[in-house]
Formats: structure tokens, C-alpha cells, sequence
């Protein structure tokens, strides 16, 4: 008896990263402006779709602040520097909602 070991091996986007998603989702959407819902909501459904895996919002939105601030705080260490990318916050509304834009560096 001899086991299938293609399905596993084949399976290039397991044990992929949260920050390694996330950052792909950042160079899909680099040059257009988004708010910080998106980041909870489209990245959340864009990483189910595209990976199959299972990210909750709050996940995903802690760790793009901790991007934001390690870019800010130690830019050259910063998985974004490292990734090609800067952030620029577009505005501020009326409501608590931001918006941001990312392009290269």
C-alpha cells in the first residue's frame, strides 16, 4: 500500500504567512486608495478565495497596523521597506475611517 504525497506537495500556499498574504494583497491593490474597512473586510474574503484559508478580521487588522507602525518606527526592518512598499494615509473623514495608499517605495 503506498500513499498519494502529491496533494501535499503540491500545495504551495500551505503554511504561507498571514503577513505574506496580506502583503500580496497590498502589491495587488498598490497605487488605489482604500479605507481601513477594506482591510478587515476584502483582504479577509480575498485570502479565503485565493488561499483557502481561514483569517478572522481582527487578525488581519492588527497586523496591518503593526505594518504601518514598524514602517514608521523602524522603516528599514519593516516588512513593507522589505516588500518594496510605503503607505501614505490619504485623509482623514469626518468619521473614524482612514484611507491609505501604497506604492513603491
Amino acid at each position: 500500500m503506498s500513499f498519494d504525497f502529491s496533494k501535499i506537495l503540491n500545495n504551495t500556499n500551505k503554511g504561507r504567512g498571514n503577513e505574506a498574504m496580506l502583503l500580496d494583497w497590498l502589491r495587488y491593490n498598490k497605487d488605489r486608495k482604500f479605507g481601513s474597512h477594506e482591510i478587515q473586510l476584502n483582504v479577509v474574503m480575498w485570502i479565503k478565495k485565493t488561499f483557502n484559508k481561514t483569517v478572522t478580521p481582527d487578525t488581519i487588522s492588527r497586523l496591518w497596523r503593526k505594518m504601518r507602525e514598524d514602517l514608521k518606527d523602524d522603516k528599514y526592518n519593516s516588512s513593507l521597506f522589505k516588500a518594496g512598499l510605503s503607505v501614505k494615509e490619504i485623509s482623514k473623514t469626518k468619521s473614524n475611517q482612514k484611507f491609505y495608499e501604497v506604492t513603491d517605495e
